[in-house]
């Protein structure tokens, strides 16, 4: 079993599209015509300026064994982007902090037990092949989804805050601040 990664392109906008329908993707990610728009943006190369956060966001998707699976969002954040209050403590003073928003796309790979190994094996990719410096992860699951948040403890996340999202697609939703700190070691 081997799991690998690289960034969205446009070879993958049916596939991510697809995932975005489904139900178990739909009742805790953003499926508006906004989001959409910032995905196939990121993909085509971000050629234009995007609304959506400010096209702060990159895409990742996971494969196991070369078949797409895991969809991946990941963006930085530091005093420079203005993060909510909740944040900030936070962000890290010697390295890069980025947050992670995280699902299993494909209906065939639920319930498998792949979504902690793929969080853990994603971080690890990130900071090998992508930013060197990053020494804190967040991930923000909703409360009322306790299935995410026992994967997020399984991959190391540590829950230090509760919240309720301020504006967007989720205005209003109440949410957990999960962190992961990265030692060199884990490197």
């Amino acid at each position: 079993m081997t799991m690998t990664f690289h960034s969205a392109t446009l070879k993958d906008k049916d596939t991510i599209f697809e995932w975005l329908d489904n139900p178990h993707v739909q009742e805790f990610w953003d499926n508006s015509p906004q989001h959409r728009q910032d995905i196939e943006n990121f993909m085509g190369g971000r050629q234009t300026r995007s609304p959506y956060f400010g096209g702060m966001n990159s895409y990742w998707v996971g494969l196991l064994d070369n078949h797409p699976y895991a969809f991946i969002i990941t963006h930085e954040e530091s005093e420079k982007t203005d993060p909510p209050e909740i944040y900030k403590p936070y962000i890290s003073k010697t390295g890069k902090t980025f947050g992670i928003d995280f699902c299993i796309g494909s209906k065939n790979h639920l319930g498998k037990g792949l979504a902690a190994p793929t969080l853990k094996a994603f971080m690890h990719y990130f900071i090998k092949a992508v930013e060197p410096k990053t020494d804190i992860f967040y991930i923000d699951p909703f409360i009322n989804n306790p299935r995410a948040i026992h994967v997020y403890q399984k991959a190391g996340f540590k829950i230090v805050s509760e919240f309720t999202q301020q504006g967007g697609f989720f205005d209003q939703s109440k949410g957990v601040l999960m962190i992961k700190e990265i030692s060199s070691e884990q490197i």
